[in-house]
This record gives structure tokens, sequence and C-alpha cells, in this order.
């Protein structure tokens, strides 16, 4: 019985093992960082990004296209776009 139990134990060890790194890749959602008149920053979002696309997104000089976008009450302009932010990555103060 005892065997049993720390083969069970072992069993779940390894799957909650496997499962937390299955995906090796860090993934964020990003935006971009549109100002609007006002001088209040838009955030408008682009999608989750992971590993070596988080990475390229993140590099400065990167650019971004979008098609005119409304949010709330700002419109943003169709455009190539370089203020990107992922949130809870890296650094930009």
């Amino acid at each position: 019985m005892k065997n049993f139990s720390l083969l069970s134990v072992l069993m779940i060890a390894v799957f909650g093992f496997m499962t937390s790194c299955s995906s090796s890749d860090d993934c964020h959602e990003c935006h971009i960082a549109y100002m609007n008149a006002a001088g209040a920053e838009v955030e408008v979002e682009i999608g989750e990004f992971c590993g070596d696309e988080l990475a390229d997104v993140e590099t400065p000089g990167y650019s971004h296209t979008i098609d005119q976008t409304i949010v709330g009450n700002d419109t943003v302009p169709a455009g190539a776009y370089t203020d990107i932010h992922c949130e809870e990555h890296a650094d930009h103060d």
C-alpha cells in the first residue's frame, strides 16, 4: 500500500511538472501606446506574442502596422507604430 501511495504522489508531481513546463515560450499581450490630442495614452491591443516574436516586438525600432482603429472616443489613425508595450514584460519607463 505504501508503494501505491508513493507512486501516486510521484505521478502527480511528474504530471504537474510536465504541464507547468509544456509552454516553454513566455507569452504576453501587447499594445500600441498612442497619445491622443489631450496627451492621454490610448492602448490599441495588437495581440499576444511569445518567444522570439515577443523579443522582436520589444526590439527598439520594431514597428507594427494597424488599420484605423476606434478605441472608446478616440480614433487612432492607420499607420506603423513603434511605441509598443507588452504587459508584465520588459521595462517601459
